[in-house]
């Protein structure tokens, strides 16, 4: 199979940018589909570290930093009219058209960001993955998460299920996480520093529990707070050690989580988890095992106290059975040999 895939304009697609969240699973999707064995055709801004069998530079770095600015991480909303994708998609749009061929597939993490290039080609099949975001509208999705899926559904008021949509968890490369089976007494917070983020409730768990609670990254360092340690952005080693040494890290989200990434990069380290319990969280932690779900401070508490009763050998193990890019992959495999039966009689094959 041949895929046409859209990196956000944002980001470069290499480890640099490992902070935004929709750059590195681009990239590790294209990892997916190489090792699958398929065609990869990647459209991005000009630096490139991602396999593929074709780079396709569609916005210059110039044209991004106008945007942007110097800094490598930006909580920019993806939008068709932002001059970023609607420039890069112009470019891509051309440069896709010079290279297509029938049964091709288009794959994006935009929303509609993208639609326009979704648009210029009805002949091929444009497919929104891993959605964790608000504002997907392809006919061919596939969710992070079951929550996020009926979120989307229930907002769309759409009662009527698709067929050709699929949930298929977010996935990762097991080489960026260690699992470290003594730990340290203290926990993490790591993630954006908002109020929906939960980092208050955090901050305030851990000073009644009595534990250090060290807070990694970008937005409101005011809300870190209760005697926690701000330890700034953390990125690839730096990261990857924190979350092996630390004994839970707390993701106490107070929005419906359409995934939280970060919840199972810290099971891959054998890090307990502990959690609000709505969203994805209901499917991503096990209650008791490899984490706590908590509904009031006092669970969060008491979620803390008790962080060492779980075995971190088996939380890395059922994050790898479950989330790794190995067992992942074959379940996108699935789908997209589902989507090529559409170019023929799609529903109506009796196989």
């Amino acid at each position: 199979m041949r895929f046409h895939l859209l990196a956000p304009p944002n980001i470069q697609t290499t480890s640099g940018y490992s902070l935004d969240v929709f750059g590195t699973i681009t990239m590790r999707f294209a990892r997916l589909l190489k090792g699958l064995g398929h065609t990869v055709l990647l459209y991005g801004s000009e630096d490139n570290e991602t396999p593929c069998d074709e780079f396709v530079s569609v916005i210059s770095r110039e044209t991004q930093l106008k945007y942007l600015g110097k800094m490598a991480y930006q909580t920019i909303v993806p939008s068709p009219e932002y001059p970023l994708w609607s420039e890069s998609s112009k470019v891509a749009i051309r440069e896709i058209r010079a290279r297509k061929k029938p049964g091709d597939f288009i794959c994006s993490i935009s929303g509609y960001a993208h639609q326009t290039v979704a648009t210029a080609f009805p002949d091929l099949m444009f497919v929104e993955y891993s959605i964790g975001y608000r504002g997907s509208f392809s006919k061919y999705r596939v969710f992070q998460s079951d929550a996020w899926r009926h979120f989307t559904y229930g907002t769309e008021q759409n009662i009527v299920g698709k067929n050709f949509d699929e949930v298929i968890p977010a996935f990762f490369d097991l080489d960026e996480f260690t699992l470290r089976k003594t730990k340290d007494s203290f926990v993490l917070y790591i993630g954006r520093l908002t109020a929906d983020k939960g980092v208050s409730v955090a901050c305030r768990a851990a000073r009644v529990a009595g534990v250090k609670l060290l807070v990694a990254g970008y937005g409101n360092k005011a809300l870190v707070t209760d005697g926690a340690e701000y330890v700034g952005v953390l990125t690839g080693d730096r990261k990857k050690e924190l979350m092996a040494r630390a004994s839970a890290v707390l993701v106490p989200t107070q929005y419906l989580e359409p995934f939280g990434c970060v919840v199972v990069e810290a099971q891959l380290c054998g890090t307990p988890v502990i959690t609000s319990d709505f969203g994805s969280f209901r499917e991503i932690v096990e209650e008791g095992r490899t984490g706590y779900r908590c509904h009031y401070l006092g669970e969060f508490v008491r979620a803390i106290q008790r962080r060492g009763e779980l075995d971190p050998e088996y939380i890395r193990c059922r994050a790898i059975e479950q989330f790794s890019t190995p067992v992942v992959a074959p379940r996108y495999q699935k789908y997209f040999d589902r989507l090529n039966l559409l170019w023929g009689d799609g529903w109506n094959v009796v196989d």
